[in-house]
């Protein structure tokens, strides 16, 4: 026994040690009340080692039993009886005394009664990494969200878009003047047709020159054009005069003076246009469409089996790590 004293509830621990020849069968004492005596209760029960003895003739095995008490006294545990083939042998008697702790009696102030549960202060250096591992995974089911949806609908990750080529100057004024024309209530209400009908002039002209002519006044504008024949400088300024009289002094116009001052923006647009010979623009791809080929397919439901199964492991992480620290 290594230890014949202890204290109330410390453990000690008795080895039994039994050599015989290798051909016999060596029976070990069993305690199944856990008990060696009333008082000396049994903890455990191992056997800790087999050895070859004179070259395999004989065996030597040694088996531990862990012991304490829990009553202040001195016990007397009588041999422990081990059975070799139909034989029993003895072993040698021991004492355990057990002592109990000594209280001071004489100052009782130096006893304190149990403490209360203390609150553990909260520090973003325990939750910081799961935090970031939150994250993470909202990223990574989002991107398996999404990656499902479009193999489930069949569409591309990436949509292609096509830009159609501007019209010239020249063809969109045209066709917003049409527009005007067109339109009856806009031709009966002065004020409005004349500020469109300016306002598309204006759009025209910056297109057309290159400079900002929807932020000049009609003076100004007709200033920028005086390398234009008289002519057609003439027509525009009348056509601006007249419109700037309508949306500022309420002058009102004829139902045929409207119509000359649409001929007359017609006619100056097609006196400046542009004489390029227009070549057919085709649509610009701006991002190819992805293939979806089987390949392709294969390799995305690939990634998307590793993005759950990355997944499932951080969630998982993430339920221990508050399972151990709940605990």
């Amino acid at each position: 026994m290594d230890s014949t004293v202890i204290l109330i509830g410390q453990q000690a621990h008795i080895a039994l040690k039994v050599v015989a020849d290798s051909q016999q069968n060596i029976t070990f004492p069993v305690f199944p009340q856990k008990q060696i005596i009333p008082g000396v209760e049994v903890i455990e029960e191992k056997i800790t080692g087999t050895e070859e003895l004179n070259d395999g003739r004989q065996k030597s095995i040694t088996k531990i039993y862990t012991i304490t008490s829990f009553d202040s006294t001195l016990y007397y545990i009588p041999p422990f009886k081990v059975r070799v083939d139909n034989k029993t042998y003895d072993s040698k008697s021991l004492a355990l005394k057990v002592e109990t702790m000594d209280v001071d009696t004489l100052h009782l102030d130096k006893f304190f009664g149990p403490k209360e549960i203390a609150d553990v202060p909260f520090s973003w250096k325990d939750w910081r990494g799961l935090f970031y591992l939150s994250l993470l995974l909202i990223l990574l089911l989002g991107v398996f969200s999404y990656i499902a949806i479009q193999l489930h609908n069949n569409k591309p990750l990436i949509r292609k878009f096509r830009i159609k080529p501007s019209l010239p100057a020249h063809q969109w004024a045209m066709s917003e003047i049409q527009k005007i024309n067109k339109q009856k209530d806009i031709s009966e209400d002065t004020k409005e047709y004349y500020t469109k009908l300016t306002d598309i002039l204006r759009s025209y002209i910056q297109k057309r020159y290159g400079f900002n002519a929807k932020e000049m006044t009609s003076s100004e504008i007709i200033e920028k054009l005086k390398l234009l024949d008289k002519k057609s400088i003439e027509e525009l300024q009348q056509l601006f005069q007249t419109a700037d009289l309508v949306k500022f002094a309420k002058f009102r116009t004829m139902l045929n003076e409207n119509d000359e001052n649409l001929l007359r923006a017609m006619d100056f647009i097609k006196a400046t246009k542009l004489e390029v010979q227009e070549k057919p623009q085709k649509p610009v791809e701006i991002a190819p469409e992805v293939q979806r080929t089987r390949r392709s397919r294969l390799i995305l439901k690939i990634v998307n089996v590793c993005l759950l199964i990355a997944s499932l492991a951080i969630l998982f992480y993430i339920g221990r790590a508050l399972y151990l620290m709940s605990i």
